[in-house]
């Protein structure tokens, strides 16, 4: 007997387990990573709240994730990306006031995880280095960034190592032309040993972290994921490809979406913008509902105000379509995800996929290329 559609995505909902930054490189790796870092208990705590609460719509007393943006701005003007085209308005530095505020409060709460990054480019912050320690000292137990690298000098590396930084994402798109045109003005050869430094005076201190993972989107790589791949394999602990995603949809009917989808990102985690703003959720890139301002709030009122008990009956009504603006030009709701490719091409793709398993689009299926044997060893490494 076939379900219907609201107890189909149901279904779907509570067993279905995105893949996520946290993830280490596979459950034992992850497992021995944890074991070693001496956080093996408090992980498998936050995973459960992380991946299960969500699923069953329960709201813990606190986040277990926060998104804190330390800058909204960014040097580069990639074609995909949200922020190229963000009004300037949205666009600045988190002061340190504000950061030590929002990190205090994450401490009480016991959030197991911070990143840094957001819209922006958080080592355009000229205090993230500090923001980092600030939290490590604190009693983080996870803190990390997504970055371009550009401003990832030997010093700065450096200084984050020292820093006790849990992991980094290096966002590089494609190879060599290609990388240069989408990530202008940065060059492929500097950023790769800009990355390579990073990983070197890691593991001159005998450091298993900062893990180093750097990820493309899937179209500035689909015809040579071997070259990408071999490219980065001695050079950062993890290699992705990820799916090209709009970062605002526009004029989506309806019937696009799925009515009884149901976003994990209400019960998971907070987004809290340079400003002090918390955003529904880290898609709202634009601000379409800001659920309370963490100048003039604690951020526990926020997270059982009004405005998110507003975002998650939405989802349990399955009236989010009319109630939440934001979740309009979003791709998680889709029944089926269209990504708009570089120029005017346009191909279905999955949200995510790691190199490992097949990614599949409209017009090509790329099986991502096996483990070279050389890289065995870097397995000790990764655990």
């Amino acid at each position: 007997m076939q379900m219907s559609g609201k107890w189909s995505s149901f279904w779907k909902n509570i067993t279905t387990f995105e893949p996520d930054y946290f993830t280490v490189g596979g459950t034992m790796a992850e497992f021995a990573y944890f074991l070693k870092q001496g956080n093996l208990w408090a992980h498998v705590v936050d995973r459960v709240k992380f991946r299960i609460f969500p699923r069953m719509m329960i709201v813990p007393g606190f986040p277990t994730h926060v998104d804190v943006e330390i800058a909204s701005a960014c040097q580069m003007r990639c074609p995909m990306c949200y922020t190229t085209h963000m009004p300037h308005n949205l666009k600045g530095l988190m002061d340190w006031d504000l950061y030590t505020k929002i990190i205090d409060q994450c401490v009480e709460q016991k959030v197991y995880s911070i990143k840094l990054s957001w819209r922006g480019e958080p080592l355009l912050n000229p205090r993230a280095v500090d923001m980092v320690k600030y939290a490590k000292e604190k009693g983080i137990k996870e803190v990390a960034f997504l970055s371009n690298a550009e401003l990832l000098d030997n010093k700065t590396a450096e200084q984050l190592v020292d820093a006790d930084l849990d992991w980094i994402s290096v966002s590089a798109d494609g190879v060599n032309e290609i990388y240069n045109e989408i990530r202008a003005p940065a060059d492929f050869e500097e950023t790769k040993q800009k990355v390579a430094y990073l990983k070197k005076y890691r593991d001159s201190k005998g450091l298993k972290k900062p893990l180093i993972r750097v990820q493309s989107i899937m179209s500035a790589v689909e015809d040579i994921v071997d070259e990408y791949v071999g490219h980065w394999e001695d050079i950062v602990d993890r290699t992705n490809i990820i799916a090209d995603n709009i970062r605002e949809f526009k004029d989506l009917e309806e019937d696009a979406f799925n009515p009884y989808f149901v976003c994990p990102k209400a019960w998971e985690r907070m987004t809290i913008a340079h400003d002090g703003k918390i955003h529904q959720c880290n898609t709202d890139y634009a601000g379409k509902m800001i659920l309370g301002d963490a100048n003039e709030q604690s951020l526990k009122d926020i997270w059982h105000g009004e405005g998110q008990r507003k975002v998650r009956e939405g989802f349990r009504k399955h009236t989010y379509l009319k109630d939440l603006p934001a979740c309009r030009q979003c791709s998680y709701g889709l029944k089926t995800e269209t990504a708009e490719i570089l120029g005017e091409r346009v191909t279905k793709v999955q949200k995510y996929a790691f190199v490992g398993r097949i990614v599949e689009n409209e017009e090509v299926t790329i099986k991502s290329p096996k483990p070279r044997r050389k890289r065995k060893s870097r397995k000790k490494d990764e655990a």
